[in-house]
């Protein structure tokens, strides 16, 4: 596993890892309102196709804190299931498109506003 990690400008430094999964967080705005990186894996088998695979979960969390002085979580995740008979074109394929979905300016006024 990579020790640090850098997206959107944050590093998030390793704070542990697991068999099953790591964390890294950045204190870079202050340390009572981090923002985290947190990943977990877990093996699976697809109840309809009966294939075995593997689950990857990321999720970016920031805290911060509101008005009240609040500390409040805001949180977005991304699971990738990988069947282990999947090929690669086919994994890259995925995420290519899930890439284009999330940095698509329209995806939050889209998604969160229309979506119920």
């Amino acid at each position: 596993m990579n020790a640090d990690l850098t997206f959107n400008s944050i590093v998030f430094k390793k704070s542990f890892d697991e068999k099953d999964g790591s964390e890294r967080s950045s204190v870079a705005r202050a340390v009572n309102t981090p923002d985290k990186l947190i990943i977990k894996s877990q093996d699976y088998v697809d109840s309809t196709t009966k294939v075995a695979g593997r689950r990857y979960t990321v999720r970016i969390d920031r805290v911060d804190v509101d008005a009240n002085l609040q500390k409040i979580i805001t949180s977005a995740y991304l699971v990738i299931a990988v069947p282990t008979t999947a090929e690669d074109a086919a994994i890259t394929a995925v995420i290519a498109s899930f890439k284009a979905a999330v940095a698509d300016a329209n995806l939050i006024t889209n998604v969160l506003n229309n979506e119920k």
